[in-house]
């Protein structure tokens, strides 16, 4: 009887959080580079393993034993990453992007374009060009704010003023972009773009 009870709970409670839970925004990747293994930081943070492209350096994190004779194989060769982004902080490096990886493959130089392709969920916004030096749409993925470039076309911008404030689905192109001050930041060049139905909007529960 007990065991019977405590079933039904757990049954329940998942129940209560799948319903009620929205799901966390994430970020895919593929991610086209040069695979580095072996790598050491001060203070042990990195996860030994990275990839570098268009002057980006990622870490990469594998979970198998598979992954990792791979990366000792590919050491300094051009590979591609596909997985999921995520950032964490640390002491001696205030941000960490890590790959979680899901598959590792050789690079085909006739047709892999070094670089990465993002799908990602998140909130569009529109910069105030009061206050922003440079006006234009941004996307908030979990707290995490990346500019976005909508000007391949004009469809593409007009269903991104339409979208303003609301949950979206994006895919695009990440790329380094220099500013006045001489440094670099990223922005990514949006392919596609369209309402997401995972995300509620702030205030509704559908």
């Amino acid at each position: 009887m007990w065991n019977l009870l405590a079933g039904i709970g757990l049954a329940l409670s998942m129940f209560v959080m799948t319903d009620e839970t929205p799901p966390k925004p994430s970020i895919a990747v593929e991610c086209v580079g040069r695979l580095r293994h072996g790598v050491v930081a001060i203070g042990g943070e990195t996860t030994g393993t990275t990839i570098t492209f268009n002057r980006i350096v990622w870490e990469l994190q594998l979970h198998d034993d598979a992954a990792r004779e791979f990366a000792k194989k590919h050491h300094k060769k051009p590979v591609v990453v596909t997985g999921t982004l995520r950032k964490i902080g640390g002491t001696e490096v205030n941000v960490r992007w890590i790959i979680d990886v899901k598959k590792l493959s050789e690079s085909d130089a006739t047709k892999d374009k070094e670089g990465t392709l993002l799908t990602m969920e998140g909130t569009l916004r529109a910069t105030d060009p009061r206050t922003d030096n440079s006006p234009g749409m941004t996307i908030d993925t979990d707290g995490e704010i990346w500019p976005i470039d909508v000007s391949s076309h004009e469809k593409l911008q007009n269903r991104a003023e339409s979208l303003v404030s609301q949950p979206v689905l994006l895919t695009g192109r990440l790329e380094q972009v220099a500013k006045e001050e001489s440094t670099e930041s990223v922005i990514i060049r949006v392919k596609t773009l369209k309402r997401s139905t995972k995300i509620p909007v702030q205030g509704q529960s559908d």
